[in-house]
């Protein structure tokens, strides 16, 4: 299969955020790593998978999707100097105080949870998120050419993409 590339590409981009984000989380205590990246990953997955016009389209509209949300985030002081700093989300405190499940007051279950809750499946959701675009990848790498040229289909979608994303800011 052709397609390996950009699933290569985009799984070690993932684990590196993965990595990113726990190791700084441990460092700093500061677990709302993933939170400031929330808006970010997904359309930087979907810039690897580009092949075609179909899936440039999607990355620029996840793209506009992910710049929205960053604005929003920063405006609400989501962002700050240096990256790790900054305000944590209050939940991550009630969890670690173990009001959520008592074992995770300890060390090594919180460390279990930091990495395996969440870095890695936070993450992964991430990635999941732009799976679509993945999904159009395969399908401009694998499928005859009469696949790869946009249609009314193409030009809906992202109109009510478009429409969506006006409607939420």
């Amino acid at each position: 299969s052709n397609t390996s590339n950009a699933y290569q590409h985009v799984a070690l981009i993932c684990a590196g955020v993965v990595l990113l984000t726990f190791v700084v989380s441990t460092i700093t205590n500061n677990y709302s790593q993933v939170d400031k990246l929330w808006s970010i990953t997904p359309f930087v997955y979907a810039w690897v998978a580009i092949v075609d016009t179909r899936t440039r389209l999607m990355a620029i509209l996840a793209t506009i999707w992910g710049l929205r949300l960053t604005y929003n985030f920063a405006r609400r002081g989501g962002y700050s100097w240096p990256p790790w700093a900054g305000d944590e989300d209050y939940r991550w405190e009630f969890i670690r105080k173990g009001q959520f499940l008592t074992i995770l007051k300890e060390p090594i279950p919180w460390t279990i949870f930091n990495f395996s809750f969440i870095s890695l499946y936070q993450n992964l959701l991430l990635l999941l998120i732009a799976s679509p675009s993945l999904v159009a990848y395969t399908v401009a790498k694998e499928c005859p050419s009469s696949f790869h040229q946009l249609n009314a289909m193409d030009g809906l979608a992202a109109m009510l993409f478009l429409a969506a994303v006006i409607v939420e800011t």
